[in-house]
Protein backbone atom coordinates (compact mmCIF):
# COMPACT_ATOMS: atom_id res chain seq x y z
CA UNK A 1 0.00 0.00 0.00
CA UNK A 2 1.31 3.46 -0.89
CA UNK A 3 -0.06 6.62 0.24
CA UNK A 4 -1.24 9.16 -2.97
CA UNK A 5 -2.36 11.84 -1.15
CA UNK A 6 -3.25 13.60 2.66
CA UNK A 7 -6.09 15.88 2.85
CA UNK A 8 -6.52 17.94 6.09
CA UNK A 9 -9.75 19.49 5.28
CA UNK A 10 -9.95 20.19 9.39
CA UNK A 11 -8.24 18.61 11.42
CA UNK A 12 -5.43 20.30 13.78
CA UNK A 13 -3.84 23.39 12.38
CA UNK A 14 -4.76 22.60 9.05
CA UNK A 15 -7.79 23.69 7.31
CA UNK A 16 -7.97 22.78 3.49
CA UNK A 17 -4.50 21.60 3.18
CA UNK A 18 -3.51 18.71 0.95
CA UNK A 19 -0.21 16.60 0.82
CA UNK A 20 0.31 14.95 -2.73
CA UNK A 21 3.03 12.48 -2.40
CA UNK A 22 3.75 11.73 -6.52
CA UNK A 23 4.57 7.66 -7.73
CA UNK A 24 8.23 7.37 -8.25
CA UNK A 25 10.92 5.16 -9.67
CA UNK A 26 12.39 5.58 -6.12
CA UNK A 27 9.26 6.55 -3.98
CA UNK A 28 10.45 7.17 -0.80
CA UNK A 29 8.77 10.77 0.84
CA UNK A 30 10.24 12.64 3.84
CA UNK A 31 8.12 15.18 5.54
CA UNK A 32 9.92 18.09 7.27
CA UNK A 33 9.58 21.42 8.88
CA UNK A 34 10.31 23.82 11.32
CA UNK A 35 9.20 23.02 15.16
CA UNK A 36 5.39 23.74 15.51
CA UNK A 37 4.88 23.46 11.44
CA UNK A 38 2.57 20.25 11.73
CA UNK A 39 4.75 17.30 11.97
CA UNK A 40 2.83 15.56 14.42
CA UNK A 41 -0.35 17.12 13.01
CA UNK A 42 0.34 15.34 9.86
CA UNK A 43 1.38 12.00 11.68
CA UNK A 44 -2.00 11.91 13.97
CA UNK A 45 -3.96 12.89 10.72
CA UNK A 46 -2.57 9.76 8.87
CA UNK A 47 -3.59 7.15 11.62
CA UNK A 48 -6.54 8.97 12.12
CA UNK A 49 -7.22 8.42 8.12
CA UNK A 50 -6.20 4.65 8.60
CA UNK A 51 -7.69 3.95 11.82
CA UNK A 52 -10.12 6.78 12.55
CA UNK A 53 -10.35 9.93 14.56
CA UNK A 54 -10.20 9.39 18.33
CA UNK A 55 -12.98 10.75 20.42
CA UNK A 56 -10.76 12.01 22.78
CA UNK A 57 -8.08 14.12 20.59
CA UNK A 58 -5.89 17.05 21.08
CA UNK A 59 -6.77 18.13 17.19
CA UNK A 60 -9.62 19.67 18.30
CA UNK A 61 -8.21 23.09 18.99
CA UNK A 62 -8.40 25.03 15.85
CA UNK A 63 -12.00 23.21 14.92
CA UNK A 64 -15.04 21.29 16.35
CA UNK A 65 -14.86 18.06 17.42
CA UNK A 66 -17.48 17.15 15.16
CA UNK A 67 -16.49 19.07 12.59
CA UNK A 68 -12.84 17.46 12.28
CA UNK A 69 -12.26 15.68 8.63
CA UNK A 70 -9.24 14.32 6.75
CA UNK A 71 -9.14 12.91 3.82
CA UNK A 72 -6.86 10.54 1.64
CA UNK A 73 -5.59 8.64 -1.52
CA UNK A 74 -4.21 5.08 -1.19
CA UNK A 75 -3.10 2.48 -3.85
CA UNK A 76 -2.14 -0.86 -4.18
CA UNK A 77 1.17 -2.01 -5.99
CA UNK A 78 -1.52 -3.84 -7.97
CA UNK A 79 -2.58 -0.40 -9.37
CA UNK A 80 -6.16 -0.36 -7.47
CA UNK A 81 -7.05 3.00 -5.19
CA UNK A 82 -9.29 4.01 -2.74
CA UNK A 83 -10.61 7.67 -1.98
CA UNK A 84 -11.53 7.89 1.62
CA UNK A 85 -12.85 10.42 4.74
CA UNK A 86 -12.70 10.07 7.79
CA UNK A 87 -15.03 11.78 10.25
CA UNK A 88 -15.41 11.76 14.07
CA UNK A 89 -17.60 8.88 15.00
CA UNK A 90 -19.53 10.51 17.88
CA UNK A 91 -20.63 8.76 21.06
CA UNK A 92 -24.26 7.27 21.55
CA UNK A 93 -24.24 10.25 24.80
CA UNK A 94 -22.87 13.10 22.71
CA UNK A 95 -25.50 12.18 19.89
CA UNK A 96 -28.62 12.78 22.24
CA UNK A 97 -29.41 8.80 22.71
CA UNK A 98 -29.04 6.72 25.76
CA UNK A 99 -28.74 2.90 26.82
CA UNK A 100 -31.59 1.19 28.08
Amino acid sequence: MRIDELEFRSFGPFTGFKIVLPARDLDFHVIYGRNEAGKSSALRALKSLLFGIPHHTSDNFLHDSSKLRVAGRLSSSEGSGIALMRIPLMSRRSSGSSRA
